[in-house]
Formats: structure tokens, sequence, C-alpha cells
């Protein structure tokens, strides 16, 4: 679920500067409230100001759903008209959807003008479609022929900051194909992250920011937005030198995992496509444990979110296929277990490798695409699915 970033920051740095990235205005802080809202028959508009950033936000208008205007050319209909309050001053907002009747959230009502877009060359007609999302072709691998595959698996790489170093990271909204937004992120010295360098004209080092906790994401988790798969790119010489190569932490599995584990065994794995996991867990590749609830009718972006909890991981041990996490403090909904009564590592968490690996094959007509793997672990009592490293394109 994270294995493209390394391919979309690459292509970020050879566009020179030429990506998406928005300002983004103040964090709605007071509230609003819906007073009335009425349905209409789908109308086609365009945004007003092609030029200008265009946000859709959810009912409550807490959070950036979509930057319409990151589309060019693109209709929209309105399917609802609302008023809304706020301040003491009321306001109309439209309801929109794309023409496959995929809902964006709700616009300020300004912002768009009735008719096609000038410019759009489909003008296509309100037609929504349901989608029924396939289960997934899972098979069991055995301890064997994983360890043939293991060794095409992408090796993922670690550097440490030697100083405090300053990224430029994406966020986005909750469509997260629909623009991106820019933040500054401070990253402390020995601030462990995923990073790829690539000797390229650019000499760039892509960094895994999508990886770190929240305490150094919390630019844009203050905006109600999530962070980007695509991580951050620098080709400034003075920051790449600020990074040493450093080995995989011992508190991250092995195969290629970014550590990210979604609850469920099998039958979850299976309908990864069809829902979210209520739940799913990152360990941080700077050590943290950070646990976030989803809806598992929601977009992949939720894996994404602010996270609910985060503890810092004070000390790891490895037994075997296990790898014992010490915490300052327990983490509510896992089994921990108390070992000592003062200091810093006072709560242990067990992350246990079932030793179960499953392959979903890739199709693909013109090329013959190794599969995805999948192992199954337990974190503080609970079953989890990790997705291990990508696995070349063609064998």
């Amino acid at each position: 679920m994270h294995k493209n970033w390394i391919k979309l920051t690459v292509a970020v740095a050879l566009l020179a500067g030429s990506s998406l990235a928005l300002t983004t205005t103040a964090d709605a802080k007071a509230t609003y409230q819906m007073t009335d809202t009425q349905t209409v028959t789908p109308k086609p508009y365009h945004i007003t100001n092609p030029q200008k950033a265009l946000y859709s936000w959810d009912k409550t208008h807490t959070k950036r759903m979509a930057n319409l205007a990151s589309l060019e050319y693109l209709s929209w209909f309105v399917i609802e008209k609302d008023t809304m309050i706020h301040s003491g001053k009321t306001t109309t907002y439209f309801k929109v959807a794309d023409s496959y009747g995929t809902q964006y959230g709700y616009v300020y009502a300004k912002g768009l003008t009735k008719g096609f877009d000038p410019k759009d060359d489909e003008k296509l007609a309100y037609k929504p479609e349901t989608k029924v999302a396939g289960t997934a072709k899972i098979q069991r691998v055995s301890e064997a022929a994983f360890a043939k595959a293991t060794p095409t698996l992408t090796k993922n790489t670690y550097y440490r900051t030697t100083k405090q170093v300053k990224l430029t990271a994406g966020f986005t909204p909750y469509f997260d194909d629909m623009g991106s937004i820019n933040k500054t992120v401070t990253l402390p010295k020995g601030t462990v992250v995923e990073a790829h360098r690539f000797y390229n004209q650019y000499n760039n080092l892509a960094i895994g920011t999508n990886y770190l906790s929240r305490n150094i994401l919390s630019p844009g988790y203050q905006q109600n937005l999530w962070v980007s798969s695509d991580g951050a790119s620098t080709s400034s010489a003075a920051k790449i030198n600020a990074f040493t190569k450093t080995k995989r932490p011992a508190y991250l599995p092995k195969n290629g995992s970014h550590g990210d584990f979604y609850l469920g065994g099998v039958t979850a794995l299976k309908n990864k496509n069809k829902a979210l996991s209520k739940q799913s867990v990152q360990i941080t590749s700077n050590g943290y444990v950070e646990v976030r609830k989803n809806n598992p009718a929601g977009k992949s972006t939720e894996y994404r979110a602010k996270p609910t909890a985060s503890v810092k991981i004070q000390r790891t041990t490895v037994k075997g296929h296990t790898r014992y996490l010490y915490l300052a403090k327990s983490l509510k909904g896992f089994k921990t277990t108390k070992v000592t009564y003062h200091g810093k590592k006072q709560y242990r968490l067990s992350l246990v490798n079932q030793l179960k690996t499953y392959a979903e094959p890739n199709y693909s007509e013109e090329w013959d695409l190794a599969p995805s793997y999948y192992g199954l672990m337990s974190l503080g009592g609970k079953t989890f699915y990790t997705p291990y490293g990508a696995t070349p394109e063609d064998h």
C-alpha cells in the first residue's frame, strides 16, 4: 500500500519544481452548522477561477476533501444545495460529484459557475456507477518458497540525521489524487528515516516522510490533512550530507516491511480491496508505535491520517521471531506487560512473526509480474498482516 512513493518522488524530482504544490489557507477553527439541505437535479458546474485553489470539505467543514482546481478543465455536478452558518454568517455550499457519482464533499457555492467547463472536451452526462471490488486471490506460500523469493524483494535503506534538518513534505486532502499541499517539517538530530539515494542528474535523496511519527508530521496534521505517500525529495547537497546511512532499526521487521500493519488475518487480507482494516498500526522509522482507527468504507488515505495514539519505543530486544518493544507507557487496546515500575521502559509490547506468508498474483497482459507478498504478525495479542517489499516488475 506504500509501494509507489519512491517512483513518484523521482517523478517529482524530474519535474524540477513543476508539481501541484499549493498554499493552504488557515484551518477552520469555529463550528459550521448546516441549517438547510436541498437535494437538486444534478447539473454541471465548473470552477469560476481555475488559477485559485478551491477546496471541498466534509460536512463539519473541518477536513479538506479535495482541491477541485488540481484537475483542470473538469466539470462537476451539483447534487445538493446546502446552507451553513459560521460565526453568525449564512453561506451557501454545493455538494458536488463527478459524472460517475463519486462525491467530493461541500464547496463554497460562489467558487463554481453553472455549466460545463468551456475546456472540458468530454462533457459527460451524470451517470452514477456502482463498482464492487473483488476478493483478492491470496495463496499460502511455504517457508521454502518464500526463502527463495526473499532475495528478489526490494531492500529498504535507512539514514540517520547528523543534525537538525528541515524538509518540505507533501500532505493531501482526503482524495489524495486531488493536489498536494507542502508543509515544512523538522527532523531532529538522530532521526532515522527510510530513504533511497539516486545518483542521477539531480543527485537526490528520496525520503519516506509518510513513515515518520506524529510529532514530526504535526504541521500537516494540525491542518486536518493526510500525509502524502509520495514522501519528500531533496537535491540539496547540504541537506543530503546531513544524512548518514544506517542499519535497519531492530524494531522494524525484515523482508522489506515498512512497519505498517493492518488488523486481521487471512480473511482481512482477502478483503483488503473491499474494505479498510478497522485498525492499523505504523511502527515509524524513527521509533514510535502509532495506532489509527479507520472507517472500513473509507479511502486508503485514512491509513495516513493523524494517529490516535503515538508511543515512543525506548528499547528493542529480539529473541527468535519475537521483537520486544519497551515503552514508557502502555498502549491502550493492546496487551502490554508491566516489567518494571521505574524509568522509561516500564512496559513491554511483543511483535511476533507468525511465519505465515501469503502471495497475491499480479496480472498484466504485457509482463510476467512477480506476486506481492504479505506476512502475518501478532502485535500485543492481535493478528495483523503487513506487506513485504516490492518484487521486480518482470522476472
